[in-house]
């Protein structure tokens, strides 16, 4: 089985990734895209992934490991394999925030316009899951942060770990949430 970690870019995809490392799973990663002040502790990105819509034979090679693939990209998978995915999800406003600082380029002329596409890429990508009854968990990334226990528990759960919680935890670091919603 293949397990997928998805979600829209800046939902927490690369934390997960990290969680899964912390739970000895096999990483799919070329390391090619390398850390940054945005993703200090990596992205954890697999290069072919890109080129999914073209080819996804990568994929039969990716025996029991963990990959990081964007929502958007979800509906391209083999579905000859058996999968379970870890759907990451964030306040789209969080995300606009977060993608600017990545991009150093003020968006809001055009926030209603990406929160809308990503829904609709979230919404896309949860169907296709269902329609192919593909099992998949969805985290948010505020409630892992700020309740890890409950959100670590259902991903304990639902993967089968045996990895302490308290290894788990150790992996979250709140001082990375730096794109938060003014409540």
């Amino acid at each position: 089985m293949i397990t997928l970690i998805t979600g829209i870019p800046r939902s927490g995809t690369s934390l997960m990734m990290q969680l899964f490392k912390a739970a000895n799973a096999d990483i799919a990663t070329d390391a090619i895209r390398e850390e940054d002040e945005n993703n200090p502790k990596g992205y954890y990105e697999l290069e072919a992934v890109k080129g999914i819509v073209k080819n996804n034979a990568f994929l039969k090679e990716l025996n029991s490991k963990t990959i990081k693939i964007v929502a958007p990209l979800v509906t391209f998978i083999d579905l000859s394999l058996e999968y379970r995915v870890v759907f990451m999800l964030r306040d789209l406003d969080e995300v606009v925030q977060s993608q600017e600082k990545m991009v150093g380029k003020d968006q809001q002329d055009q926030k209603e316009k990406f929160k809308s596409m990503y829904a609709l890429h979230i919404e896309k990508s949860r169907q296709f899951l269902l329609t192919h009854s593909i099992p998949f968990i969805e985290i948010q990334y505020k409630e892992l942060l700020q309740n890890p226990k409950s959100c670590l528990q259902g991903l304990i759960d639902f993967c089968g770990w045996e990895t302490p919680m308290v290894e788990l935890k150790s992996v979250i670091d709140d001082s990375l949430y730096r794109n938060r919603k003014e409540s």
